[in-house]
C-alpha cells in the first residue's frame, strides 16, 4: 500500500513561460557550445544538403524522446495511460504516463534515457557524416531543451527525502511512500 508524501506539478510550480523560456535558452547556448566544440574537432566543411530530412528529424525527434521513456518503462506497460492534451484540436496530440507507482530512482532513470541516448546516437552520427555534424548538434540541443522538464522532476524527486516510489498523472507526480497495512491503520 502506498500513501501520497507530496505532489508535484511542475507547470504549476515553476509556470509554463518559465519552463519555456528554460528551455529555448538551454537550446540555444548548447548549440553554440557544441557547435564550436565540432568546429574546433572538425575540419570538415559543413554542407547544407538533405535539409529537408533534417526538418523531417527535427519534427520527429520529439516523438522518439517520449517513445524512449516508454520504452525504458515498458515493464510497466500494462499501466501506460493516455490523454489528448488538446481537446479542440484536430491534431491528436496526446501524452502518455505511467499510472503505477515505479521505484522513485528508476523512474529518474527512465527520465534521464532520451537525454543519454539522443545524445550518444547524435555524436555518433557525427563521426561517421561530419559533414552533416551540425544537423546533429542542433538535434542534441533541442533534445537538451525538451529534456528541461525531465531534470526538473528529476530535481524535485532527488531533493525530496520523502517517499520511494513515484506515480505520473495527467497534471504531474506523486510522490508516494511505501506502508504495510499496520502503518495504514495509524494514519486513519
Amino acid at each position: 500500500m502506498y500513501l501520497c508524501s507530496r505532489q508535484v506539478d511542475i507547470n504549476a510550480r515553476f509556470g509554463l513561460p518559465r519552463i519555456a523560456f528554460l528551455s529555448f535558452a538551454t537550446t540555444i547556448i548548447s548549440f553554440l557550445i557544441a557547435y564550436e566544440i565540432l568546429y574546433f574537432f572538425s575540419d570538415t566543411k559543413s554542407t547544407d544538403q538533405h535539409f529537408i530530412l533534417f526538418l523531417i528529424a527535427v519534427f520527429l525527434l520529439y516523438p522518439f524522446h517520449k517513445f524512449i521513456h516508454l520504452v525504458f518503462l515498458s515493464p510497466y506497460y500494462k499501466h501506460f495511460k493516455s490523454y489528448k492534451l488538446s481537446k479542440n484540436s484536430n491534431v491528436p496530440f496526446y501524452n502518455v504516463y505511467v499510472n503505477t507507482p515505479v521505484n522513485k530512482y528508476y523512474f529518474c532513470f527512465a527520465l534521464l534515457t532520451p537525454l543519454f541516448v539522443i545524445t550518444a546516437l547524435c555524436i555518433y552520427a557525427t563521426f561517421l557524416f561530419t559533414a552533416y555534424g551540425h544537423y546533429f548538434m542542433f538535434l542534441i540541443a533541442l533534445n537538451l531543451g525538451y529534456s528541461i522538464m525531465d531534470l526538473l522532476y528529476i530535481k524535485v524527486i532527488i531533493l525530496s527525502n520523502e517517499g520511494t516510489h513515484i506515480e505520473e498523472h495527467q497534471t504531474g507526480i506523486n510522490i508516494l511512500s511505501k506502508v504495510n497495512s499496520k502503518q495504514h491503520a495509524l494514519h486513519k
